[in-house]
């Protein structure tokens, strides 16, 4: 909390900046700043439409998470309603199904609902979109409105970014528990903890063994997990996340960052592992150290380093070093721990890729190589580990502000910020709030993806 109260007075120092020469600046992004509730919805008047296959049965969840809800049709009904004047209505949140649209003629819904719609939905707003899943060997027009419904979502990320909105969307394979697996996804998305994602596809499936579905509140209460390049950034602020949330977090880290890595551990009730993953033995090392506790519920793969140079300027050295730590150690770790057993059933891996890995980016072709190599790595294990309902999934963020994003030149800074449709970089608490969500048995539904915490970027798919 602390650290984030620093952002939000550099946040405002940095405005005032921008004003002065004349650049408008972003909108201050809403975030919750606590930990999970049984209201993680409160205060939020939800928009929801008539149609699709899970939308009515979605709004009691929404209800029972404290949301006001508004099941219509159309905006039409609401000046029909004098209950709700439809100039003072009003929406923080909207939940569309689309997952009973299947002809092209029917994409004219997506402009007939959200076209007057936009008069009602205030800044912050969280977008919704749940679609049917892509079937390579169905009907060619369903995919085609699939897609196209995809492509909508990320413009109007795009141009409602400005003003704090985020616009994602969720593919819902059809399965029988589909629901209960679904609901939490909506959940986190609606809330305030998923504020820096946007513009996002990101899959429900039935994939992962199924197993009882907790609250989320509490879900991470006892559960242990381990988090690599956890003293600094991110990854500190992932530990502290999880510490909020009740998990119990084994932070590992560099000797020479031990101080560091202590008081953390002391603040959150964890424990702290030394380690330099450059070692040829840090997997096996680990593995040993783990080998008499009980076993991990949830893996964090953040620890991860650069050596930016082209590749013609690029000495094999540092060609070596980032592939192993960024990749081949993640590969190797998560490997000995499943075979020693040392991963539970109903585990999280999640590995922390990056825009990088995605999209490519200028002297980084090291770096890139190492972050998509993980995208690869979570989509194939998904499937090796989804009888045990273990999960596993990548973090792609963007441009986060960290003590070393600081040092960048003020130019460069905003030149990067502006890079995302909201306009803005985003902050550790946000990638951890994403992790956290990922950690939990709640995320049953989410595995083999990959997703972007960037704002919206521009750059990449």
């Amino acid at each position: 909390m602390q650290d984030a109260l620093v952002e939000m007075s550099r946040h405002s120092v940095t405005r005032q900046l921008l004003k002065r020469i004349g650049i408008r600046p972003p909108l201050p992004l809403l975030r919750s700043y606590r930990p999970w509730s049984d209201a993680l919805l409160g205060g939020k008047r939800v928009l929801v439409n008539k149609g699709g296959l899970y939308a009515e049965r979605l709004i009691p969840g929404l209800q029972a998470q404290k949301a006001a809800v508004d099941h219509l049709g159309s905006l039409a009904e609401l000046s029909a309603d004098t209950r709700l004047p439809v100039v003072a209505t009003v929406y923080q949140g909207t939940l569309f199904d689309a997952t009973d649209l299947r002809e092209t003629s029917q994409l004219r819904d997506l402009y007939n609902f959200f076209r007057p719609a936009l008069h009602h939905l205030g800044s912050h707003h969280r977008i919704v979109i749940l679609l049917a899943d892509a079937d390579p060997m169905g009907s060619p027009e369903q995919n085609a409105v699939i897609s196209a419904i995809e492509g909508f979502a990320r413009s109007l990320a795009k141009e409602s970014g400005p003003r704090g909105v985020n616009v994602n969307c969720i593919r819902v394979q059809a399965a029988a528990d589909s629901l209960e697996r679904l609901a939490p996804i909506v959940h986190f998305l609606l809330s305030d903890y998923a504020a820096f994602i946007t513009g996002q596809v990101i899959d429900c499936t039935a994939i992962a063994a199924t197993r009882p579905m907790p609250s989320l509140v509490g879900s991470l209460a006892g559960r242990r997990i381990l988090v690599t390049g956890a003293a600094q950034g991110i990854g500190y602020a992932i530990c502290r996340r999880l510490g909020e949330e009740g998990a119990h977090v084994i932070c590992l880290d560099r000797p020479e960052n031990e101080k560091a890595l202590e008081e953390l551990a002391q603040h959150i009730d964890g424990e702290i592992m030394m380690m330099d993953l450059g070692r040829a033995d840090a997997t096996q090392q680990i593995a040993d150290r783990l080998q008499t506790s009980p076993p991990l519920d949830g893996l964090v793969h953040n620890a991860g380093i650069t050596r930016d140079r082209t590749l013609f300027a690029m000495d094999g050295k540092y060609w070596d070093q980032v592939m192993n730590i960024n990749l081949q150690v993640v590969v190797q770790l998560t490997q000995e721990l499943l075979h020693r057993g040392r991963i539970a059933d109903t585990g999280r891996i999640i590995c922390m890729s990056s825009i990088s890995g995605l999209s490519g980016n200028f002297g980084q072709t090291n770096y890139s190589a190492s972050k998509a190599g993980l995208v690869g790595f979570v989509k194939a294990l998904s499937r090796h580990l989804a009888a045990q309902g273990i999960t596993a999934n990548a973090v792609a963020p963007g441009f986060i502000e960290t003590s070393m994003t600081a040092r960048v030149p003020f130019m460069v800074k905003q030149i990067a910020r502006r890079f995302s449709s909201l306009g803005q970089g985003g902050l550790p608490d946000d990638v951890a709030d994403l992790i956290c969500f990922l950690a939990s048995p709640c995320s049953q539904g989410v595995t083999g993806s990959v997703i972007r915490i960037c704002g919206g970027n521009f750059i990449g798919a």
